[in-house]
């Protein structure tokens, strides 16, 4: 899966994504992950562009997104990505997962799932991916409110 840069850009300027939201007490986040993912990679699989957001009530606010994109960037900052990439350049579309937390020293974690592609051909291995990374941004979470709660 490609897209030309001008045309991605376009498309999320113009609203055209397919977004999903779930909603999960913070007790039950875990096991939202599998079908959050799920329903994730299957609009992946249409060839369409996603954002598809996991939230909860939760303090400090936490949210959770996994996203489409031609780079390391939220689809919300798609000004910085046209000022980093070439507009008539065609790249291949990635799948990231994003954490933001105001309890997070930089408010924003990413990282990559892998090349849009290779994950739809292997959706074990990006759910064991989503699901150690999920963790990890929960652990990280629990660590700050810890450390913030003995101070």
């Amino acid at each position: 899966m490609q897209r030309n840069v001008q045309d991605f850009i376009d498309a999320v300027n113009g609203d055209q994504i397919t977004k999903t939201t779930m909603q999960a007490t913070y007790a039950q986040l875990k096991p939202q992950v599998s079908a959050w993912l799920t329903d994730f990679l299957d609009a992946v699989a249409k060839d369409q562009l996603v954002q598809a957001e996991l939230t909860t009530d939760h303090e400090p606010a936490i949210s959770f997104r996994l996203e489409t994109s031609v780079i390391n960037l939220p689809l919300a900052s798609i000004t910085e990505i046209g000022k980093v990439t070439m507009a008539e350049d065609t790249m291949p579309i990635k799948l990231y997962m994003i954490a933001e937390s105001e309890a997070f020293r930089s408010g924003l974690r990413i990282d990559e799932i892998g090349a849009a592609d290779d994950v739809l051909a292997d959706r074990e291995g990006a759910l064991k991916i989503v699901t150690t990374w999920f963790d990890a941004q929960l652990d990280r979470l629990e660590t700050i409110m810890t450390a913030a709660d003995e101070d």
